[in-house]
């Protein structure tokens, strides 16, 4: 990730400040998603006392909301008008409502099991919502940045940084506060209030500093419904939209799924953070790694390999015997370049399928694609939430109580854990790879297509 030149307005070459600030509007989505993907499941059923199955369907319900959400959001993005910018101003009014929101999400209120399944759908709800309008604003900019495509993986090296970074800080805040305080409950919603409050902050930054990107282009003239098919009609987005989703939803599962790995199948529950702890600082110090791979080889080559890499260090994972806690963390160390991948790869390929599109239509439409985008990676943690809670309760999970916090699981649990963990991730992560090798812009089309454009 090297930088070069001074940043100005519509340079191709960014300077290490500009990258920096921007990517700090990455801490926004991170240190909220990052709680809601690595806790929401077990904080629903084990601290809110909830059955696996109620908090399926309390997630499923709001990702149904966001079907309708992130799609909304982003095609009116595209019409936006404002001496503050068309995506700046989604910043300056979204940031408030998402912390507020994000904390709420983390009260346990005093309600029956009925009125908690309300609150918890509303609450999530209106986290989505606001997360959506931060969210679109923030990544709608990035294709503005600059039009240099192995710059593109550069600042999306960065912003990942800052994302992977995040998510780390987070988890080490609550494996912070399991060490001075020991109500699981005040806890989280600790947690909540400390990371929505840090959450409004960034965006602010990225308003500042942005001024200069935003606002050149004129609002989409495009109907919303042949937004929609013209969207859908890019074959570059399809293929990139597909392989996202599936390893993405991985990742969610793993994500979701080691925190009950290490109570009920390693029996280390005072070391269950730590083992997160352990992957996740592996995925940040991946990150130059995964930049280096995408520059030299492509991107979609650099992707393959990490996440086919990562599917062989699964396949060791889950047989693992439950005594080798050791190789466990040793095995974790080695998810990070799979995860990096994940996350870094896909986000520094989507600017170049939005100016395909450009080509084509005359129109940029940065806030339908990220929409869509973002819309994909909240579907993935929530139909992995889903999936978990209904194959947990069906297995005859346990829910814990004040009395018994971390029951003695059937050996059912237990076995639908390393499933969970094992072949249906692997079977995800394996998915995604057709769709990588099938994509069609590589650093030389990408060229052609930014000179057609001039």
């Amino acid at each position: 990730m090297n930088d070069e030149g001074e940043s100005q307005s519509n340079s191709d070459t960014l300077s290490l400040r500009t990258k920096l600030l921007f990517s700090t509007g990455d801490l926004s989505s991170t240190l909220t998603l990052a709680i809601q993907t690595f806790f929401q499941m077990h904080f629903l059923t084990d601290v809110a006392k909830l059955e696996p199955s109620t908090v399926g369907w309390i997630i499923g319900i709001t990702r149904l909301w966001d079907a309708v959400n992130d799609p909304v959001v982003g095609l009116i993005s595209d019409r936006i008008k404002s001496k503050l910018g068309r995506r700046r101003v989604l910043l300056l009014y979204g940031s408030i409502p998402l912390g507020v929101a994000f904390a709420l999400c983390w009260f346990v209120p005093p309600l029956g099991n009925l009125g908690l399944a309300i609150y918890f759908t509303l609450v999530i709800i209106a986290f989505d919502t606001s997360f959506t309008i931060v969210h679109v604003g923030f990544n709608s900019l990035t294709p503005v940045m600059t039009r240099d495509y192995d710059e593109r993986s550069s600042l999306n090296g960065y912003r990942m940084v800052f994302s992977l970074g995040g998510t780390l800080a987070a988890i080490m805040l609550v494996t912070l506060l399991g060490e001075t305080i020991e109500n699981d409950a005040t806890r989280f919603l600790v947690v909540g209030v400390v990371l929505g409050t840090l959450a409004m902050i960034p965006p602010w930054i990225v308003f500042s500093i942005t001024g200069d990107y935003d606002g050149n282009d004129e609002p989409s003239q495009m109907p919303l419904w042949t937004a929609v098919q013209t969207t859908f009609s890019n074959r570059a987005f399809v293929m990139l939209a597909a392989m996202y989703l599936a390893s993405w939803t991985a990742t969610s599962v793993i994500a979701a799924m080691l925190v009950y790995y290490a109570n009920y199948y390693l029996n280390i529950p005072e070391q269950a953070y730590y083992l997160i702890l352990v992957a996740q600082t592996s995925a940040v110090a991946s990150i130059p790694l995964c930049v280096w791979l995408a520059k030299t080889y492509d991107k979609p080559k650099a992707f393959v390999v990490c996440i086919a890499v990562w599917c062989l260090v699964l396949v060791v994972f889950v047989m693992l015997p439950r005594s080798a806690v050791t190789l466990a963390f040793v095995t974790a160390l080695f998810c990070g370049p799979g995860i990096a991948a994940a996350a870094v790869i896909p986000w520094s390929m989507l600017p170049d399928v939005i100016e395909v599109e450009q080509v084509d239509s005359g129109e940029r439409r940065e806030g339908a694609y990220y929409a869509l985008i973002s819309f994909l990676q909240k579907l993935g943690i929530g139909v992995a939430l889903w999936a978990i809670g209904q194959l947990l309760s069906w297995s005859g999970y346990i829910t814990p109580t004040d009395d018994v916090p971390l029951p003695d699981q059937p050996e059912a649990v237990v076995s639908m854990i390393k499933f969970i963990i094992g072949p249906m991730t692997i079977l995800l992560l394996l998915a995604s790879l057709p769709f990588a090798l099938r994509y069609p812009i590589t650093r030389e089309t990408h060229h052609e297509t930014i000179k057609r454009i001039e």
